[in-house]
């Protein structure tokens, strides 16, 4: 069944993804190696328990489908080889069955012609009897293809449905890959067969029911792996700083929608007023609050408890750290994780960073 042929054709597909792979887990190891402290693991949420459900229900179907499930084979199944006469096949099945159905009476008489017993092995049962237009090889070949498609497109949806999760959302090009490789390397035996070796020293290599019995077996070796093998929830410098650049866009853009808004309620009078009674009794309940003499008392033993000059040393930092980015247009690596955004946001966006901080600090300079 492995030829040499098929073992190149296999190292040539998968050599390019397991160099690449190996790659990748060499600059995994490194920079694990340099992480302080591992992160925590995310507790398991109910749609984790359905995907895990759902690929241990596939597994298990599939292995059912592989040792129980098997497609029809009346050679197997009784035993005897592939050059058995038709009369001893027939004498065989009345001894088993003791009546024989229409499908057996289809089968014996096509098995007359050797052919047609080639033919079974490497196609199936299916395509021998139910193929009314199939005439040679290339028809049966034909045949199956739409068989063997459908059971990798269900295989997909449930790929497609378990790597919707974030920690399994890598095994969606790895399966899709698998699955590929798969289906290539099935097509390939079945195109490349040689008639002659069915059937050679009395083994008897029914080929269309070992790549059925393989098929299922792959399919349950990925649902294990995606199962077993989740991502590492770590995002690259890159993704932080592309995230950061979103967010205080999203900041940007809510300030000028408030400037706008604001300036909109003031040109109008009626507005106007509703706007000043509003802050003036938004001021008056502040001002309520804070001559409190309870409030007081907490806010004093809040304000103890914090270490406020450590706080105002750490804002002022910050505020030099932001301001020398803003100042160093050369930095490479302010310019490669703002890369996807306009150089008039990203300074827009680090103006926003710094005034923000900036009132931290006053914030903290005040007491809160």
């Amino acid at each position: 069944m492995f030829s040499s042929e098929l073992i190149r054709l296999l190292v040539l597909i998968t050599l390019p993804f397991i160099i690449e792979k190996g790659r990748d887990f060499m600059k995994h190891r490194a920079f694990n190696l340099q992480k302080p402290k591992p992160k925590p693991i995310r507790n398991n949420t109910r749609f984790d328990y359905l995907i895990i459900l759902l690929l241990t229900s596939n597994i298990i179907l599939q292995l059912i489908y592989a040792i129980w499930v098997k497609p029809p084979n009346i050679f197997k199944d009784t035993g005897v080889s592939l050059k058995t006469s038709t009369k001893i096949l027939t004498t065989i099945l009345t001894e088993n069955n003791r009546t024989i159905g229409d499908n057996e009476q289809i089968l014996l008489k096509k098995f007359e012609s050797y052919e047609n017993r080639l033919i079974y092995a490497t196609f199936g049962e299916e395509a021998l009897v139910d193929c009314s237009y199939c005439y040679d090889l290339t028809d049966y070949f034909i045949y199956i293809v739409p068989n063997i498609a459908w059971s990798y497109v269900i295989m997909a949806i449930v790929l497609g449905v378990a790597t919707t999760l974030k920690r399994k959302s890598h095994w969606r090009t790895y399966g899709v890959i698998w699955l590929v490789g798969c289906g290539m390397v099935e097509l390939f035996m079945f195109a490349s067969v040689d008639y002659s070796k069915l059937d050679s020293d009395g083994n008897i290599e029914f080929l269309y029911c070992s790549i059925y019995f393989y098929r299922r077996l792959a399919f349950s070796a990925l649902s294990l792996a995606i199962i077993f093998f989740d991502k590492i929830e770590e995002r690259s410098n890159m993704e932080v700083l592309n995230d950061l650049t979103r967010k205080l866009e999203s900041i940007i853009y809510r300030s000028k929608a408030l400037s706008i808004q604001r300036t909109s309620v003031l040109k109008d009078s009626n507005l106007r007023r509703l706007f000043t009674e509003f802050y003036k009794k938004v001021e008056m309940d502040d001002n309520t609050v804070s001559s409190d003499p309870r409030y007081k008392e907490v806010r004093e033993r809040a304000l103890s408890k914090l270490n406020v000059e450590k706080l105002m040393k750490d804002a002022e930092l910050y505020i030099d750290d932001i301001n020398k980015l803003k100042e160093s247009e050369t930095d490479s690596d302010l310019a490669v994780g703002m890369q996807s955004s306009t150089s008039k946001s990203s300074t827009q966006s680090t103006s926003s960073t710094s005034s923000f901080a900036s009132s931290l600090l006053n914030m903290a300079r005040q007491g809160f």
